[in-house]
């Protein structure tokens, strides 16, 4: 298969983060952030994409939309664009070129599955992935915050909800930390598809489902946590859904959101009746943890399980 790689190259003091948003917008997975040897560009933005989801409207849509940014105060001096073809020999070089193991935490580590890595820690948990399926392999922001703030929260936590779920990676997180029932939606077949095989990479792991799926529309029941990993646009669609879902004294870990579209989902979120009890910001990205306001104030301010 031919990939399509597309860079954007940006100046030392411009946010790659910006460039990440831009590409999710016009359909990218994920992006990768490599920094360059030249000393007049510091970072290269890329995403891929298969031959049989690219055509030039894809390129276009990136170059009108950078070309936009000046309307919002941005100097887009020295932003280039350029596309690159690769196969799939050359795809998986690209991603062991710049993919090694990730410490999320003293307990977490996400290793890629060509790496022999051996824990350092009896309680480190190891989650294998392999990154030449899809995109969320805990190197971007939204992914490293998300993981995290589930690693706050799950303590006695039975059953979860992944939104968006992209390479299944919180999913796999989840089981490991010790949530029983779990299940994963994306609306990306692709996606779907590299869930499932990196789930199966990871003992313990294999009962968990994943379904093609529009956030949680047609899903009923019910579960202790909801996480959604998706953009700030998408994440308001599915506000008005997440109370119907969620259990007593459940909890609601939202990410993908840029900075500056925090206070609107906070707003969102405290009109069905819920609080953010902690933000973290990285990189120009927030990911919030949420409870019902009621639920938390019954318990004189307990946070965590």
């Amino acid at each position: 298969m031919i990939w399509k790689k597309i860079t954007v190259a940006i100046p030392n003091d411009f946010d790659p983060e910006i460039i990440s948003d831009i590409f999710m917008r016009i359909g990218a997975n994920g992006t990768e952030m490599v920094d360059d040897e030249d000393t007049s560009v510091k970072t290269k933005i890329n995403s891929y994409f298969d031959e049989n989801n690219y055509n030039e409207k894809i390129v276009n849509d990136l170059k009108d939309r950078l070309k936009q940014l000046p309307e919002f105060g941005f100097d887009i001096t020295g932003v280039e664009v350029s596309v690159d073809e690769l196969d799939d020999s050359s795809w998986e070089n690209e991603w062991k070129q710049y993919y090694h193991p990730m410490k999320i935490s003293r307990y977490l580590t996400v290793v890629p599955n060509w790496v022999n890595y051996q824990p350092t820690h009896d309680d480190e948990h190891i989650i294998v992935m392999d990154p030449g399926k899809s995109f969320g392999t805990g190197t971007h922001p939204t992914t490293y915050s998300c993981m995290q703030a589930l690693e706050l929260i799950l303590g006695d936590a039975n059953s979860l909800y992944d939104v968006g779920t992209g390479s299944g990676i919180l999913s796999i997180q989840a089981r490991q930390l010790g949530v029983k029932n779990i299940k994963a939606f994306d609306l990306d077949p692709e996606a779907v598809s590299a869930a499932k095989e990196n789930i199966q990479l990871n003992p313990g792991c294999e009962d968990i489902e994943v379904f093609e799926n529009s956030l949680l529309d047609g899903v009923d029941g019910k579960v202790d946590v909801i996480v959604a990993n998706i953009l700030a646009d998408v994440i308001e669609q599915f506000i008005p859904d997440i109370d119907k879902h969620l259990n007593v004294n459940g909890f609601v870990v939202l990410s993908g959101i840029i900075n500056e579209k925090e206070a609107l989902i906070t707003k969102k979120m405290t009109e069905i009746g819920f609080i953010v009890l902690e933000a973290f910001h990285l990189k120009g990205w927030s990911t919030l943890i949420c409870r019902r306001k009621e639920e938390y104030e019954a318990e004189d301010g307990a946070i965590l399980r």
